[in-house]
């Protein structure tokens, strides 16, 4: 049998206070214009503390702070989110709370950030999470503020002196592209690794090669609502229903006279299931969407193609391997290892296809130990491009086996919380031992995670 060795068991001694996931939870995740919507963001992340805090018995006061990720911190998602969670969760005062944002990968530095807490010593309990209401507060709704002057929200754009940066300088220049969007990003690193592994310039990147792209893309698209679909009851072991309010016919919402949801049929809405599958897509209603706007004459984004607009919160309670033996909770995960880089800002989306080696290579592991392979689908170009570099097909069956963003949607607050929560139920569902997550990431960077299910047996 092999030595138990972990990112933990390299750098400190006492194996007691080795940080162990007990739990994990999430909302369903909405669609656009659907129930989830309805709620505030507090209230979504305070919903799964209080499901994860009341199907595990020990002393509250033991917690020593709340990690809340969110990528857009404004409105019911801001005022410093993690301690308005602990409280509105009726945690003691006593425990802090903090929120951080590191875009699409805020919930994955989340739970690390929490692992990191419980292993440097800080604390011996921490519960943490992510939440995004895309449909209230879309992606880069941060950047905007009041102008008394314009009487009206005016955008703050990027500082300029980011372009002054010689790296970023030459990254433009060998795209011959600007710092842009994300779409802008998606459409540039499609090109670049299909002409790659197609042995073409990008200038060449046109005609059959636009179109042979798409049609891989889209049926990126439909496995991973396919699997979404057929996989339905496993997934749905991960979500904690939540009551969401009705509307009435001039779309106001129907609460209680202190505004809030009443938990009843006449007033609400008991959302059980994820909004955003689509079981009636095919090929052939995914080859007649139009592009995203991009470079016009080389797009091949599309709606169906690409993540949809989506709101959602996921918790994970974490704690000393010692205080869950104290507290007669079973450990259900420990991190092998993580990686945590920063990659090309113009490309932008080509995190995962460094980090998931490297925490590999920490671990002294090889993809073929992974049982499950968690990529995040913000775009179906990241899926195409991280697959052909790390030599697997995405039919792999261990590649997202439950589904992906592109069907079940990016909250991107929550999305790396749920990705390791996902592999923990793949795991125990499995009766099988490793699985690493990853994503790409805005302005470039990544995350990528290895867990090992603690109730393996061979």
């Amino acid at each position: 049998m092999k030595e138990r060795i972990n990112i933990y068991s390299k750098y400190f001694k006492d194996p007691k206070r080795e940080p162990v996931l007990i739990d994990y939870v999430r909302t369903p995740i909405g669609k656009r214009y659907g129930t989830i919507a309805r709620h505030r963001g507090d209230d979504l992340i305070i919903h799964c503390y209080k499901s994860i805090l009341k199907r595990n018995e020990f002393d509250k006061k033991l917690i020593g702070d709340s990690i809340v990720s969110c990528n857009s911190q404004i409105g019911s998602c801001a005022m410093d989110i993690g301690r308005n969670a602990a409280l509105g969760a009726n945690l003691p005062v006593t425990v802090a709370g903090m929120s951080i944002n590191r875009h699409c990968a805020s919930g994955a530095q989340a739970v690390l950030s929490a692992w990191q807490a419980i292993a440097c010593g800080a604390h011996d309990a921490v519960i943490c999470g992510g939440i995004e209401l895309q449909n209230q507060y879309p992606i880069m709704s941060d950047m905007y503020v009041y102008n008394e002057k314009e009487g009206k929200p005016i955008m703050v754009p990027p500082n300029k002196k980011i372009l002054n940066n010689s790296e970023v300088v030459a990254r433009m220049n060998e795209f011959n592209t600007t710092l842009s969007t994300q779409i802008n990003s998606a459409h540039s690193l499609g090109m670049y690794y299909y002409s790659r592994h197609k042995g073409i310039e990008m200038s060449a990147f046109k005609g059959e090669y636009k179109d042979d792209l798409r049609q891989q893309l889209d049926e990126i698209s439909l496995h991973s609502h396919q699997k979404a679909i057929k996989t339905y009851n496993k997934r749905v072991k991960e979500i904690e229903p939540i009551w969401c309010p009705k509307v009435d016919d001039e779309d106001n919402l129907l609460l209680d006279e202190d505004n809030n949801v009443v938990e009843e049929e006449s007033m609400s809405i008991l959302t059980r299931d994820d909004e955003t599958p689509r079981p009636n897509t095919s090929l052939e209603v995914l080859k007649n969407l139009k592009t995203i706007t991009g470079r016009k004459s080389q797009a091949f984004l599309t709606a169906g193609n690409s993540c949809p607009t989506s709101d959602g919160a996921s918790a994970q309670l974490w704690m000393t391997r010692d205080l869950a033996e104290e507290s007669g909770l079973k450990p259900r995960a420990t991190i092998v290892d993580f990686a945590i880089i920063g990659s090309d800002p113009v490309l932008m989306l080509d995190g995962p296809i460094k980090a998931m080696p490297m925490a590999l290579d920490r671990a002294n592991m090889s993809f073929d130990e992974m049982d499950f392979i968690e990529i995040n689908e913000a775009f179906s170009p990241v899926v195409w491009a991280c697959c052909k570099e790390l030599d697997f097909e995405w039919t792999d069956p261990r590649f997202n086996p439950w589904g992906g963003a592109i069907a079940l949607g990016h909250p991107t607050g929550m999305t790396g919380c749920r990705l390791i929560g996902t592999n923990l139920h793949q795991l125990e569902d499995s009766r099988k031992q490793h699985a690493i997550s990853s994503m790409c990431v805005g302005f470039g960077m990544s995350i990528a995670t290895i867990i090992r299910n603690e109730n393996y047996t061979r």
